[in-house]
């Protein structure tokens, strides 16, 4: 099982990158196929849960909110919440009248999906179209991994106090701690190489915030994490899905993407770059 993950992420990884550094619709592109995937996926977590969500209104929501967070720093955000909001509502009032035993979990799905995958999501492209966006996306995201990468490491060797044992029984504290420090230590060298690459001015991009991307990603992956372990915990599922084998689904690889890229984004536009 490690060789096959091992595998998997030497090939998607680099792809990804290539990916990132393109830019332009081939990012947008990417970026707007894995939520949908990660639609899909909430609907087989829903459905065991015996819970029927729009999906319909769940996609488009989705690929709204995600171009609301990106056109006009989230002006269009508040009109398409409203339209969400008043479609998501007249669909399971019809539902409920033709025989819907759940109307209230329904409802709440069809809702939550969309803002959290589409509002979060939708910083994902946000953060490649900043100004130097393309090394900001290469400090966050690898930060990210990184981060994630030292948690594990460092909980398989010292855990010792569970962190969340209904949740993620695996995840430890001594982890967490661990994931910080690789988030911070990588995030500068990070920070650092990409500035000297990208010839971007110290002012802007350097080790300090790197160091505080870093701490960003490692708080708020984990959030993300968590959360999608919650919902699958609930249902009695290991993996969103099996699209990318032994890594399991979409969402599972990028649950802790999600509020890693919108810390960070607003961390950047608000404090960095104004």
């Amino acid at each position: 099982m490690l060789r096959q993950r091992l595998l998997i992420a030497v090939v998607l990884v680099p792809v990804f990158l290539w990916v990132v550094q393109l830019g332009g619709w081939f990012y947008i592109g990417l970026v707007m196929v894995m939520l949908t995937i990660c639609t899909w996926e909430f609907r087989r977590i829903a459905r065991l849960a015996d819970i029927r969500q729009s999906m319909w209104i769940s996609f488009v929501g989705v690929w709204a909110l995600a171009g609301a967070v990106v056109l006009n720093n989230g002006h269009w955000m508040i009109p398409i919440v409203v339209v969400l909001l008043l479609c998501a509502t007249a669909w399971h009032v019809f539902a409920f009248e033709t025989g819907s035993r759940t109307p209230l979990q329904d409802w709440a799905m069809t809702l939550a999906v969309p803002i959290y995958l589409g509002g979060l999501g939708g910083h994902l492209l946000a953060l490649r179209l900043l100004p130097n966006g393309v090394w900001w996306t290469l400090i966050v995201l690898p930060a990210m991994w990184i981060s994630d990468t030292g948690a594990y490491a460092i909980g398989s060797w010292l855990g010792r106090r569970q962190m969340a044992p209904r949740t993620s029984p695996n995840k430890t504290w001594e982890g967490f701690i661990g994931g910080v420090l690789a988030g911070v230590i990588f995030g500068a060298v990070l920070a650092e190489i990409w500035r000297r690459v990208g010839g971007v001015s110290p002012e802007v991009i350097g080790w300090r915030e790197g160091v505080l991307i870093g701490v960003l990603v490692a708080l708020a992956g984990p959030v993300g994490d968590l959360g999608v372990s919650m919902l699958k915990r609930q249902v009695g599922i290991k993996d969103s899905g099996s699209l990318l084998s032994a890594h399991g689904g979409v969402l599972d690889r990028i649950d802790s993407w999600l509020p890693a890229c919108a810390v960070s984004y607003y961390y950047i536009f608000w404090i960095v770059l104004s």
